[in-house]
């Protein structure tokens, strides 16, 4: 769960940082606020990318007999977006004051980011919805089989057959 952190923050940081850098203000929030913000949420965001990427790897050695292409996509993403943030702290850290939209920090930050984490949503759906590839499902709807299938034609069939009852406390009796 911890992977949904990974992705809010680095939204949270590209907006604060664009807040900043436009010197937007929302009500009594400004720039010293912006900056803060933007600054805590790429400490935070490295904070959670390094426990999500190091369980990513050890439960991945529970599940999994080989890496396939989209959990070594997700790997590389992880290190990529770890070592962008680091860098990215480490240039704020040196910094006098407000950077610039259009600096390389910037576009790390704005562009970069997301974008990395757009590509690590997008391998870890295709991974946890246990599908390798974007493309239609193999479901089809009963009634356009061929021949079409009548769902509750099929159960009429059971309606006088008895109740199951499962007494679960008995199930473990000698």
């Amino acid at each position: 769960m911890v992977v949904h952190a990974v992705i809010a923050l680095a939204l949270v940081a590209a907006l604060a940082f664009v807040l900043e850098g436009t010197g937007a203000a929302v009500g009594p929030l400004a720039g010293g606020t912006w900056a803060f913000l933007a600054r805590a949420a790429l400490v935070g965001l490295i904070l959670t990318a390094l426990p999500a990427t190091l369980t990513g790897i050890t439960e991945r050695h529970h599940m999994y007999v080989n890496w396939h292409p989209s959990h070594r996509a997700k790997l590389v993403l992880s290190l990529l977006l770890l070592g962008l943030v680091v860098a990215e702290v480490a240039a704020l850290a040196v910094a006098d004051g407000a950077t610039s939209l259009t600096s390389w920090l910037g576009l790390a930050v704005v562009v970069g980011n997301p974008v990395v984490c757009l590509g690590l949503s997008f391998y870890g759906l295709r991974i946890t919805l246990g599908r390798q590839a974007i493309a239609r499902t193999s479901y089809v709807p009963d009634g356009l089989r061929q021949p079409p299938v009548d769902v509750l034609a099929s159960a009429a069939e059971h309606v006088a057959d008895r109740a199951r009852i499962v007494e679960v406390l008995e199930e473990h009796s000698p």
